[in-house]
């Protein structure tokens, strides 16, 4: 009976929607095995929503209507809960990836970058959104939080918005850091002192304008601002900010296209950032431990040749003296007398070369 061979037919290339899926349950794995990234997302705002509500029990605030301070910490912490998810565990995740040659080869992979990107957003939009919840549980739990239910819509809205924002701008800044090491302290070195000028760790009401004018550039204070109007419920609305959404929105999307030009998927050389090869624009602690390790390498170098040598060469005391090897003259028929070569005198040496 014969065989017929038929034509194999070409495997398909999952889809997108397939890979986005696998990708973000993949980072939500990672994010799992790793309980110090569970703990700086979900822990710390946590216990500084705990430790300042219980210094200022009872404390109300004259500048916004009189209401309690937990009902303007508390969604206060939210945001920085939002920030810690996706902006620091963003830099920290994606340059320890860097670093350790998991990009190198995703990006050998038929894995799309914006899929890859995509996935971390997802991801990190999800462990927010968690942490959102819990902040807000626990304030309402604790401290007798009052949740506007009806301001759940706008409350959403503008944390999509921001999740967006803050890892498109947490993506932007993996470019800058230069090691895994230097992650974290340019995170927090970045987003700390936009917390106390933010209205995050405590209202600046009744700050200089200049100092509340250079707030609102940056998009913490709007994001901000609107989960504390959103819950307020004397002076707060649950109406949407347009002119505080378009500036989350804008600073998203031109980190998202600093990121998208400019992203580094191989890690840096040991010289610098990047593939330079003398980097100039290294932190001089790095560079420094760098000459040291080269100096100390240098050295070690030299004493082993010299050790080497030492035992290569053959020991001798001081009393030894260098034998000459006996010389060995051959000898042969005397020249004809016809020779243009003179006979040698008796009792001479013959010449050595």
């Amino acid at each position: 009976m014969a065989v017929i061979n038929a034509p194999r037919r070409p495997a398909r290339r999952p889809s997108a929607l397939r890979l986005l899926t696998a990708q973000v349950l993949y980072q939500l794995k990672v994010l799992a095995r790793s309980p110090i990234g569970a703990f700086a997302t979900l822990v710390i705002p946590l216990m500084v929503l705990l430790a300042v509500n219980l210094l200022f029990t009872g404390t109300r605030l004259g500048t916004r209507g009189g209401i309690r301070y937990t009902q303007f910490f508390t969604p206060a912490m939210v945001a920085f809960a939002v920030v810690s998810a996706c902006y620091m565990s963003v830099i920290s995740s994606t340059t320890l990836a860097r670093d350790e040659g998991i990009l190198k080869r995703v990006r050998s992979t038929p894995l799309q970058p914006w899929v890859y990107m995509t996935g971390r957003i997802v991801c990190a939009g999800l462990v927010a959104l968690v942490s959102a919840v819990v902040v807000v549980a626990v304030g309402a739990g604790v401290y007798d939080f009052d949740v506007i239910w009806s301001a759940i819509p706008t409350v959403v809205l503008e944390l999509l918005v921001a999740m967006f924002c803050f890892c498109s701008l947490g993506f932007a800044v993996t470019v800058l850091v230069p090691t895994a090491d230097a992650a974290l302290p340019i995170a927090w070195g970045t987003i700390l002192p936009l917390c106390f000028i933010s209205d995050v760790f405590q209202p600046i009401d009744t700050a200089p304008h200049w100092l509340r004018a250079l707030a609102s550039f940056f998009p913490l204070r709007p994001f901000a601002d609107d989960l504390e109007s959103a819950f307020n419920p004397v002076t707060g609305s649950t109406a949407l900010h347009p002119a505080h959404l378009a500036v989350l929105a804008a600073w998203g999307v031109a980190a998202a296209v600093f990121a998208m030009l400019a992203f580094r998927w191989e890690p840096g050389s040991k010289h610098g950032w990047g593939s330079r090869p003398r980097g100039s624009t290294a932190f001089a602690t790095q560079r420094l431990q760098r000459l040291l390790e080269a100096r100390g390498a240098a050295r070690r170098q030299i004493e082993q040749q010299a050790s080497v040598t030492r035992t290569r060469m053959p020991h001798r005391s001081r009393g030894d003296e260098f034998e000459l090897a006996p010389t060995e003259r051959i000898e042969g028929p005397a020249p004809a007398e016809d020779s243009s070569v003179p006979p040698e005198p008796a009792g001479t040496m013959p010449s050595r070369s």
